[in-house]
């Protein structure tokens, strides 16, 4: 073997090599592991009365970078959370299609006015029964967004609701 076959050879071995290397350093996720399902707005409704499960409303828009970052970062890191919830989002922007809420045709715009959601992004919860929990205004990591959730859908809040420790004037 010529030393110009050797160098060509040892260059597909080094190659080879890093690329399992490569391979073996990427984590493989199983893509319906952290599949999260949204459905419209109306048919979340429905379904969270048929359920009794919260409502997890995700008001976002279009141009927001941190909205993106919670639907394609934070939201899958917390896949198993969310499965006790209903999930829905709605585009703060939209002031023009409408969908039934409270008895009334509404567009997504007016229906985050009315839960609150003033800024994108905002996670509302809504009760079963579509009435406002709480709001979470601003991106929030993982970590942060986590043990709001679990207590929520552990159903604890109606035995001891979420109390502000901050006091008067402070």
């Amino acid at each position: 073997m010529n030393t110009k076959n050797k160098i060509a050879g040892l260059k597909i071995l080094l190659a080879a090599g890093f690329l399992l290397v490569l391979l073996n350093s990427v984590p493989i996720v199983n893509a319906q592991q952290n599949e999260i399902k949204w459905h419209p707005f109306e048919e979340a409704i429905s379904l969270a009365q048929e359920t009794g499960k919260p409502i997890l409303v995700d008001v976002w828009a279009p141009w927001c970078g941190w909205c993106r970052k919670l639907k394609k970062e934070v939201y899958p890191k917390l896949s198993a959370e969310l499965e006790k919830y209903i999930l829905t989002r709605l585009n703060r922007e939209d002031n023009k299609t409408t969908v039934r809420f409270q008895g009334k045709n509404l567009t997504p715009l007016r229906i985050a006015q009315k839960i609150k959601a003033e800024t994108v992004p905002t996670i509302t919860v809504l009760n079963s029964d579509a009435n406002y929990l709480i709001h979470l205004s601003g991106f929030m990591k993982s970590e942060s967004l986590q043990p709001v959730l679990s207590y929520i859908a552990s159903g604890e809040y109606k035995k001891n609701p979420l109390r502000s420790t901050c006091k008067k004037g402070s």
